[in-house]
């Protein structure tokens, strides 16, 4: 569709997808000069830049429903009224220094949730064009976990001392729990995007959609596999893709099922701890889970403010930490730091007379993203985010099945991770195209798509 910027849609589109891609390789002392600080750069100088520009790109007029504007309004609103009620000053609006998801963060996702939704009720060729960019980047993404998998790369700047922690098959994300999490929310888009492919780069289609599914899998990270996995789930009873549609999901998946035994890239779990790592454990989560809900209960309109966690740490009894945190058989205890900016730390004395410097869980998230929009910033910001989260996944569910499995897969994803913006940006984008092609869908007089003999989509 023709605009006032030819270039408005490559621009985002490609700046998005180039932001789960985008590190410092260098060393530093920190992991956040590699993976955050980069990243920072990129969607505050360039990507947002770009979404203002697709704003002003389409020349038809707004068709913003007013439940929308006041949803997305209200959940900007919300978080400045706790920032400014919390006293949670600069930390507040620009967010943790490793994670950099303030107020300031959140504006920008729902600028580019705006986007999707213009992209989506304004091209009626957005499809296609969505779909390779996801294709192309999500491919590209799984590329950097698949490389680590084969030994043909390792972890950039592997030994930094502080930040956010990179691991083994994190890739560009740094983290696996990230990687896999990025690629549980592109694997059913994946799927469904290459309906929207020309003939003649369906085989390129199809090995993107592969490399999605080794990828996700190779990240070996018990919540993003079941996101994932919720996602297909979603994607095969809405969409209902024919059965050669899946065969590159298959073969990605004994890609890996070859390279994990080949190169010992095994992650060890177990039904109970003498084999590894249990498959229930949920690897020290008990203490956040459980200071959100002390949190949650005593300050549940506006939050804590940031840091949120730790200023809840801060005052709860040290002996319901450590008892959450694992340490057991506790005589005795001297605080050696309990503050309202860090993890709290104690000397421990264990029955026997043992004695143990304990730091619980050196964390500033909750990991559940729930809990944490409830304690940072009360009880009414989760409900308006869960209430976007929900309307997007449903609106899109026969419209963009792709779309809306990708999403009900994050969100899955976010009761064991936190939203982070190393890939945040493209769910909100994604958030704003489902509700877009639902409205689409439900609006007398818009050509609907049809689905051809073989089950695969395709524009009227």
């Amino acid at each position: 569709m023709p605009g006032r910027f030819s270039l408005a849609v490559p621009l985002l589109l490609g700046t998005l997808f180039a932001v789960p891609l985008l590190i410092n390789p260098g060393a530093f002392s920190s992991f956040d000069e590699t993976y955050l600080s980069p990243r920072l750069w990129l969607i505050y100088a360039i990507v947002l830049p770009c979404a203002l520009l697709l704003l002003g790109h389409f020349r038809v007029s707004w068709q913003l429903p007013r439940m929308l504007l006041a949803l997305l309004g209200g959940f900007l609103l919300w978080l400045t009224l706790s920032v400014l009620v919390t006293g949670a000053g600069w930390p507040g609006w620009w967010g943790q220094t490793d994670r950099a998801d303030g107020v300031l963060m959140h504006a920008v996702y729902i600028l580019l949730a705006l986007c999707g939704w213009r992209l989506g009720t304004a091209d009626p060729e957005w499809r296609p064009k969505f779909s390779a960019a996801l294709l192309i980047g999500g491919g590209l993404l799984a590329l950097t976990n698949i490389a680590q998998q084969l030994h043909l790369a390792g972890i950039a700047n592997e030994y930094a001392l502080s930040g956010v922690a990179a691991t083994p098959f994190g890739g560009t994300l740094g983290n696996r729990g990230y990687m896999g999490g990025a690629l549980a929310l592109l694997l059913p888009g994946s799927l469904w995007a290459m309906s929207y492919v020309p003939a003649r780069y369906q085989r390129a289609a199809q090995l993107a959609v592969m490399l999605v599914a080794w990828g996700w899998l190779g990240a070996f990270t018990r919540g993003a596999w079941l996101a994932g996995a919720l996602g297909l789930g979603w994607v095969a009873y809405f969409g209902r893709p024919s059965r050669q549609v899946w065969f590159p999901v298959l073969a990605g998946i004994l890609a890996f099922a070859i390279v994990t035994p080949l190169y010992d890239n095994a992650r060890q779990l177990s039904l109970d701890s003498s084999g590894g790592q249990e498959l229930t454990d949920n690897s020290g989560r008990t203490v956040l889970w459980n200071s959100a809900l002390y949190g949650i209960k005593h300050k549940p309109v506006f939050g804590w403010g940031t840091p949120a966690l730790h200023r809840v740490m801060s005052v709860r009894p040290p002996l319901d930490l450590l008892r959450e945190n694992g340490n057991l058989n506790v005589t005795g205890y001297r605080v050696v730091q309990q503050n309202s900016r860090s993890a709290p730390i104690f000397l421990v004395t264990y029955q026997g007379g043992k004695k143990e410097r304990v730091m619980i869980n050196n964390v500033d998230k909750v990991h559940n993203e729930y809990l944490d929009y409830a304690l940072t910033y009360g009880l009414p910001a989760a409900l308006l985010f869960v209430t976007l989260l929900g309307w997007a996944v449903w609106s899109g569910r026969t419209a963009a099945p792709g779309l809306s499995a990708g999403l009900i897969g994050y969100a899955l994803f976010l009761c064991t991770w936190p939203e982070i913006i190393r890939f945040a940006p493209i769910a909100w984008f994604m958030l704003g195209l489902s509700l877009a092609a639902g409205a689409r869908q439900n609006q007398p007089g818009i050509v609907q798509d049809h689905v051809d003999p073989q089950g695969i989509e395709h524009p009227a």
